[in-house]
Formats: C-alpha cells, sequence, structure tokens
C-alpha cells in the first residue's frame, strides 16, 4: 500500500466526481469556482501531511512473564500496555483505576482493556457465576463497534477457557432478522440478534449512545438488566467510551447525564463504575493533561487524575536508526523514480528497491533493515517528532542532512520531492518480525489528507466570479459574500438570500439564509446578474414562486433602480 500515492487518488477521484456534479454553464464562473477549489493554499484540499514515528517500546521478557492477569495476550505486550494491564487488574484484591488511553494509532489501544475485562469476566463466571452485563463499551459509530466485534469474537474463540463461557453482544440498533444477525457466539462474530442478547444477557455489551439510552428506558428492553437489578451483586464493573474525544458540546452533555442515569437505574455505588477512556491525542500544551483528566471527569462523573493517563513509549530515534554508509542514489537516476501511469504497486516497489535498496527482489523484511541504516531516514523521523508536516515542509527541514541538501543544489526541487516520496513510499513497504512471526511495520506512517465541506463556499455578490470561505470572511470586510446556489438542470447560479416582507434589504447573514433554505421558507431567494437571467426551472416552481426582476446594490444589498 502506497498510502501518499492512494492520498492524491482521493484528491483526485473527487475533484472529478464535482466536476461532474457542477457544470456550470457560465464559463467565467466555472473557471473561476476550479480555480478556487483547486488551489493548494486555500483549496478544498489540505496536505497531505505526513506523520512518521519508531515503533512502541515493548515490555521486556522478565516483564511480560509478570502480568497481572490470568487472561494474557499471546504476544510481548508494548510497555504502556502492560502499564494498562496494571491499573485495570481486579487480581489479589486490586481496585481498577480510571485509565485514559491516548497512544497512538496501531498502539493497540484496544488490547490495553480488552484483557483486563476478558480476565474479570472470566473469574466472574469461572467462580463466582455472577449474572448480569459486566461490561459496557460504547462506540461513536456502528462501524467502529462491528470492527471490534470481530476482534473480540476471535479472542474469546481462541482461548478454551472463554469459549462457550464469556459471551459479548452487539446491540447498535440492528440485529432484528434472525437469519441475518447471529444468535450465538462464533469464531469471527459475537451475538448480534437483539432477541438473543435479551433472552442471554450477554457479560460484555457493545454497543452506541442511542441504543444504550434507549436500553435504559424502553421497557421492551428492561430484561438486559435482570441480572443488574435484581441481586445485590454489582456485576458491571467497567464502562469504556471509545474514542472519547468524540463526545463534545452538546454530545458530550448527553453522554454524562446517559452514564449518571445507567448508574443510577443500576444502583452502582459511587467508584464501583471503573472508567475507561480511549483517545489517539492528548492536546497540546503544558497542562492538556489536566484539561483532558477535568474533561473526563466531567463525562464519567468519576475522579481522574493525571497518573490515571497512559501515554505511549516509542523508541528513541538515534537508538532506531544507526546510519551506516548507505546513502542517496544519484539525482540522474530518480527520474526513473516517479509512480508512473502504466504502473502498478508492486511495479513501483520493485524500481525503488533496485535504485535505493540495490536489490530488487528485496523482501520487506530486508527493506526494513537496509532503511534502519541510512542517515536520511533518522533525519526524516528527527524532522517530523513535533508533528505532521507537508512534504514542501519536509524538503525546508532535510537541509541539514549533507546528502539531500547537495541533492537539491544539483537538481530541482522535484527531484528532492520525488527523493523523499519514494523513501516514504519504501518505508510503507518494509516490515520488521515479531517473535510470533507476524509482520508489523518498520515505522509508523500515516498520511493524512484534509478536506473542507463545500457548504463552506461563500460567492462574493460581484460581477466578476470570485469565491470564498465562511470561515475565511472578516468582521471588517468590505463586500458582501453569500452563499452559492447551482442548478444541476440548466447549469445556472448566482446567490442565495432570504427577503421578509418586512425588510428593508436582502439578507447578509450566513447562517439565517442557510436556515430558511433547509426549511423552505418561501422567503428565500435566487439572484442573479441580469445579464445572465435563467428562467427557473418548472417542476421546482411552486405556488408561492416569483420570478421577478429587482436592482441590489453589492454594497449592503438594498434595492437599488435600474439607473444606479
Amino acid at each position: 500500500m502506497l498510502p501518499l500515492q492512494q492520498a492524491r487518488e482521493v484528491r483526485d477521484s473527487v475533484i472529478e466526481y464535482i466536476k461532474a456534479t457542477f457544470r456550470f454553464k457560465e464559463k467565467d464562473v466555472s473557471d473561476a469556482f476550479y480555480r478556487f477549489i483547486e488551489d493548494k493554499q486555500e483549496g478544498l484540499f489540505k496536505g497531505p501531511y505526513i506523520s512518521l514515528k519508531t515503533p512502541f517500546i515493548s515490555a521486556t521478557a522478565e516483564e511480560s512473564a509478570d502480568v497481572p492477569l490470568d487472561i494474557v495476550p499471546n504476544f510481548a505486550p508494548y510497555k504502556h500496555q502492560l502499564q494498562a494491564f496494571k491499573q485495570l487488574t481486579m487480581k489479589d484484591g486490586h481496585q481498577p483505576e480510571p485509565t485514559l488511553l491516548t497512544t497512538g494509532t496501531g498502539s493497540g489501544k484496544t488490547e490495553c482493556f480488552l484483557y483486563p475485562i476478558l480476565d474479570y469476566c472470566y473469574h466472574c463466571n469461572q467462580f463466582e457465576h455472577q449474572p448480569g452485563v459486566k461490561v459496557i463499551i460504547m462506540y461513536p459509530m456502528n462501524a467502529l463497534a462491528s470492527d471490534q466485534a470481530k476482534r473480540l469474537a476471535e479472542t474469546i474463540w481462541g482461548d478454551e477457557r472463554l469459549r462457550g463461557k464469556v459471551t459479548a453482544g452487539l446491540f447498535v440498533g440492528e440485529g432484528v432478522k434472525v437469519k441475518d444477525y447471529p444468535r450465538n457466539m462464533g469464531p469471527d462474530h459475537i451475538i448480534e440478534n437483539r432477541d438473543a442478547i435479551l433472552d442471554t444477557v450477554p457479560d460484555i455489551l457493545l454497543t452506541n449512545f442511542k441504543m444504550l439510552d434507549y436500553g435504559l428506558m424502553r421497557q421492551r428492553f428492561m430484561s438486559l438488566w435482570r441480572g443488574n437489578i435484581d441481586t445485590d451483586a454489582k456485576a458491571l464493573r467497567f464502562i469504556v467510551l471509545d474514542e472519547l474525544h468524540t463526545y463534545d458540546g452538546a454530545q458530550g452533555t448527553d453522554v454524562a447525564n446517559l452514564l449518571r442515569r445507567l448508574k443510577l437505574k443500576l444502583s452502582l455505588p459511587k467508584h464501583s463504575l471503573c472508567p475507561i477512556g480511549t483517545s489517539a491525542t492528548i492536546g497540546n500544551g503544558a497542562d492538556s493533561k489536566v484539561r483532558l483528566c477535568e474533561y473526563a471527569t466531567n463525562v464519567f462523573g468519576e475522579t481522574f487524575s493525571e497518573e490515571h493517563v497512559i501515554e505511549e513509549h516509542r523508541i528513541p530515534v538515534d537508538e532506531y536508526v544507526e546510519p551506516t554508509t548507505v546513502g542517496l542514489p544519484d539525482g540522474r537516476l530518480l527520474k526513473d523514480c516517479t509512480f508512473g501511469n502504466t504502473d502498478t504497486v508492486a511495479s513501483y516497489l520493485k524500481r525503488l528497491c533496485k535504485i535505493w535498496l540495490k536489490k530488487s527482489d528485496a523482501t520487506p523484511i530486508e527493506a526494513g533493515v537496509i532503511l534502519r541504516r541510512m542517515g536520511i531516514v533518522g533525519d526524516l523521523l528527527h524532522a517530523l517528532e513535533d508533528g505532521v508536516h507537508t512534504l514542501e515542509e519536509l524538503q525546508n527541514r532535510l537541509e541539514d542532512n549533507t546528502d539531500f541538501r547537495r541533492l537539491r543544489q544539483q537538481y530541482s526541487d522535484k527531484t528532492c520531492l520525488t527523493a523523499i516520496e519514494n523513501l516514504l513510499a519504501l518505508i510503507a513497504y518494509a516490515k520488521r518480525p515479531m517473535e510470533n512471526g507476524k509482520l508489523i511495520p518498520t515505522l509508523y506512517l500515516q498520511v493524512q489528507l484534509w478536506q473542507r465541506e463545500l457548504s463552506g463556499i461563500l460567492r462574493y455578490v460581484q460581477k466578476e466570479p470570485e469565491f470564498t470561505w465562511r470561515s475565511s470572511i472578516k468582521n471588517d470586510e468590505d463586500r458582501v459574500a453569500l452563499p452559492m446556489y447551482f442548478c444541476r438542470d440548466c447549469g445556472a447560479s448566482g446567490w442565495l438570500s432570504r427577503r421578509l416582507a418586512t425588510d428593508d434589504r436582502y439578507c447578509s447573514d450566513v447562517k439565517t439564509i442557510n436556515t430558511s433554505f433547509m426549511n423552505r421558507d418561501k422567503e428565500v431567494v435566487l439572484l442573479n446578474i441580469e445579464s445572465k437571467r435563467h428562467e427557473a426551472v418548472e417542476e421546482y416552481i411552486s405556488e408561492g414562486s416569483l420570478n421577478v426582476t429587482h436592482y441590489i446594490k453589492v454594497k449592503d444589498l438594498t434595492e437599488a433602480s435600474s439607473s444606479d
């Protein structure tokens, strides 16, 4: 997989889709619109942005042998995973502690809480035969829940101590049809049929905000909690919010209230429910941990402190990359290292391996070994230590590398950008083996492409077509910019506005106009230039529609006479 190439293909595909959708009748409008959205600095897309990091530090063999769980992973855990196991274990009378997991993508955040909760469920069912839901994991999207459900099923099925004894259910609003949703656990699925979930009451409940809300309020779902309400033992011990940072604003308040209603419904004593939150970001600033803990405390209703935050531990760059004599290829060879129209991923990588690694059939493991000997790879990692950067920014940050500086002096900036792209492609290809034989990335590469919303585009009210972003409008702007309209039938375009019978001018407030348009208010008007007047499409004309000519002053949208 070539993430940088994929980002470009996504961008190109979106642009082509927009061009097929917005076929403006006026050429000058079309040219101005596509110049605007394709602008590299202020257009529809930002990036691609590059992130590159070294692997996570693994626990030592001695540490791995002392994991405080009976249900343990079959791999050596990372240092942050071991820290999570110690915080969340209930072995030897330890009380699980509130936990915030802020490690990066690919760090195994799910495993951080997965094994402690499975260990708890195993002990409950093996020794105490305790009924009821024991763990709730809440996801912001059903797709995330479904993906994690498969991983949970595989883990349970792969351990004979858990298979047939610990159950999990996917309670996300679907699961009504018996033939489409499993009623039992399997090697790659958990219980998905809603009736089966209500009948059996799984140990682990994967759900979302809305379904958990329904589960607490609707009478037909009350059987879900019979093992929690009808007994003195409080089986529910863990509540997990995946992607905690998504629960902000009004939704965060709703989730906070939902969790408090859950505790009241099940009569859970204070501090008996252990909260776990996952987030790929911790924020910026010296007080970022404090603010994160305050936020989590408000959402969960349980106290978090800084020692509850688990951060990632990565191998230092200078320990992981040990430069030797492996340098950059000659600049003349790099002209053959661009991704061509006839290239496949395999043909492109084969060419890069030949020119950069001197071995066209280099395996991913061999590529990883060679890359770790290249000084430019270490410099690339150092250049990205403080966050994400574009290719152009990376080019400037690599000036301290002697080979790269020489390459930039002797050849064009385009050649230097090709060199960086080649390195990123090889890094994406390179792998290193784990003890269990599984291959994992030599370095953790991410490519981000940011896209703005088309709804944020405004068009200036003037004769020459010009567009801007809603977020770019300044308070002292001396021009009026309004939402644009476009007719897919005839290609006509212009501005959206609103005018009440009591108004002395057309509305220029974007929020008011958009709200009126979505509400289909009769006061909404379509404005266009007189010389390019378009008749309304007949099927869209309602009884209240009018087609009239008015002249408007572009400075303040007041009416003017034709002579003005």
